[in-house]
């Protein structure tokens, strides 16, 4: 139960941090990012359950759910793109060959704010998504060998990128699989190149950060996890 206590808490606190920002500002983003973060916490509890299920039907199903929620943990980092109408970064003029620095930061501090707090929920998400990948390629590993499991870990990291274009751009979510004929043909009428070339960096990102993140977890004892817990 401590890994569950822990997002718990974690989701709480985020809640009530984003309440304060919401009430402050009135934008319904700060209300947003707590489902997203909520979403992201889905697929670590859909892979910790898998791989404890006895039954392998049981532990299909839930492989199957960690597969399609989670592209919501690597989601979050495009939420950043919330910051393009902030202006925190400008120049003025200066004389040339003064010294001067024309380079002017907002001081504005719910710009700030917003920044930290779309950055702690999109580290989180990042983060507990990475350790729900670490599980499943260390449970894959195990029974198929080291080959198979990174190709694995690169074909769901390809596959989910794609999901991750088919949410921010498309605006469908992970339920919307329960309605498969307008999820595909909506699918196949934003096929292009854009898409294409978006699932292909944003997938080497997803990559890249499961091997950074695998070098730092299998680097120290579970028990010194980020997201140890009492099994």
């Amino acid at each position: 139960m401590g890994l569950y206590k822990n997002i718990a808490y974690f989701i709480l606190t985020y809640g009530v941090l984003s309440m304060v920002l919401f009430l402050y500002s009135g934008s319904f983003l700060f209300i947003m990012m707590v489902w997203n973060v909520i979403l992201a916490s889905l697929p670590l509890v859909f892979m910790k359950q898998g791989m404890k299920a006895e039954r392998t039907w049981k532990r299909g199903v839930l492989f199957l759910l960690w597969f399609f929620f989670f592209p919501n943990a690597i989601y979050m980092i495009t939420d950043f793109i919330h910051l393009t109408n902030d202006q925190m970064i400008w120049s003025i003029p200066v004389e040339p060959y003064s010294g001067l620095d024309g380079t002017r930061y907002s001081m504005e501090i719910m710009q700030w704010a917003k920044l930290l707090l779309i950055a702690l929920g999109a580290f989180y998400a990042l983060g507990i998504g990475m350790e729900s990948l670490y599980r499943f390629h260390d449970y894959l590993r195990r029974r198929k060998g080291n080959m198979i499991s990174f190709a694995a870990v690169a074909l769901i990291s390809l596959a989910s990128s794609f999901g991750v274009f088919v949410g921010r751009f498309l605006r469908f979510n992970s339920w919307d699989i329960m309605r498969p004929v307008r999820l595909v043909k909506g699918i196949l009428d934003s096929v292009t190149g854009f898409a294409f070339w978006f699932t292909m960096i944003y997938g080497l990102f997803v990559i890249f950060s499961f091997l950074l993140f695998r070098w730092f977890r299998t680097g120290r004892a579970d028990s010194d996890s980020l997201f140890s817990e009492n099994i």
